[in-house]
């Protein structure tokens, strides 16, 4: 075989290096198609469809660009090469790094995909971080291609403070609906309490939230009033507690006063969907004997609690009646004082 073929220099660069770049191109390619054969098999679905986005001509500039570097070629040539391999690689890259963006927006946030309210929090953080993913892109692209950026980040350090500034309550509602999104503190459906007002959960916005009240009026809550208030979320209690309070006379036997927490508890255990937790003689008041009888209605809708509560009450009114015990009254004593004559 002829050695000297392998020193002789075309365009200035001997054939060996012509092979040498060849071998690194064809390496660089089979490197790829290797890893997305293997991520095919073995790797989830979200990986070979990342990798099945690069496209031939793609993969060809930018394992062109890798192997030209060890040859001497003309400046214009390289230079534009250079700036072929920049724009692919940018191009492929917001587009990998927007599904990947998309894919973890929809697993965080769009955990229902009937959820109107996920929905649109979810396409608006998917277009907020497409639009921050351009621009670090576009970024990359001047700086790769000889622009001085530097100016540039100072200018849109400025401007992103005065639209943060601008902006900012519009800001703050939209990463607090990403906040109830993430956390849950309610989803739609759900009946909440905010303050004095509440009512069933209608939608969760990019920047309100919409509940319909009992009464049957829209009120309509700031995303981030919701993230710093204390919100009662009846629709995840899973029993409500009674409390029942009540007093019998002074002069009431110590025989009856004893059998009054077990009419209680026997009154408790027969009703359908009440839990027993405890009555008991609670204060020797100034007008009669006050016991505390407490129950759990085991179901969670308010309708059912006051039923039961109902239930609960004249049976333990029926019970104390049929025993002969009266419950106590405010005695209120008035003295009469004769003024004494002039």
């Amino acid at each position: 075989m002829n050695l000297d073929f392998f020193r002789d220099e075309y365009y200035g660069n001997s054939a060996s290096a012509y092979v040498l770049a060849a071998a690194y191109f064809l390496a660089i390619v089979w490197a790829f198609l290797a890893s997305r054969r293997l991520a095919a098999r073995r790797a989830p679905a979200l990986a070979s469809d990342l990798l099945g986005q690069v496209r031939p001509l793609e993969l060809a500039v930018v394992a062109l660009d890798v192997a030209a570097r060890s040859l001497e070629l003309p400046h214009r040539f390289e230079t534009t090469l250079r700036a072929a391999a920049v724009l692919v690689v940018a191009w492929r890259a917001v587009g990998l790094l927007s599904a990947l963006a998309a894919y973890a927006i929809r697993k965080t946030v769009l955990t229902d995909p009937a959820d109107r309210g996920s929905l649109d929090a979810a396409q608006a953080a998917t277009m907020a971080a497409r639009a921050l993913i351009w621009a670090g892109t576009a970024l990359f692209v001047l700086s790769n291609l000889g622009f001085n950026v530097s100016s540039m980040l100072a200018g849109l350090g400025i401007g992103g403070v005065a639209v943060a500034l601008a902006a900012q309550a519009v800001l703050a509602d939209f990463f607090a609906a990403i906040a109830i999104h993430l956390d849950k503190p309610f989803v739609i459906g759900d009946s909440i309490q905010v303050g004095d007002m509440g009512g069933a959960v209608e939608r969760i916005g990019v920047k309100t939230t919409r509940v319909r009240s009992d009464n049957g009026e829209l009120l309509v809550y700031p995303n981030s009033m919701l993230t710093t208030a204390r919100i009662q979320n009846f629709r995840r209690l899973r029993e409500r507690r009674a409390v029942v309070t009540f007093s019998v006379p002074l002069d009431t036997p110590g025989t009856v006063l004893r059998r009054i927490p077990e009419q209680a508890r026997a009154i408790a255990s027969a009703q359908k969907d009440v839990r027993f937790e405890r009555a008991h003689l609670a204060v020797l008041g100034d007008s009669g004997l006050k016991f505390e009888f407490v129950f759990f209605v085991t179901d969670p809708t308010y309708a059912a609690f006051m039923d039961r509560r109902q239930a609960v009450l004249i049976a333990l009114l029926d019970s104390l009646q049929a025993d002969g015990i009266s419950f106590a009254t405010p005695k209120t004593t008035v003295v009469l004082k004769r003024a004494d004559a002039a």
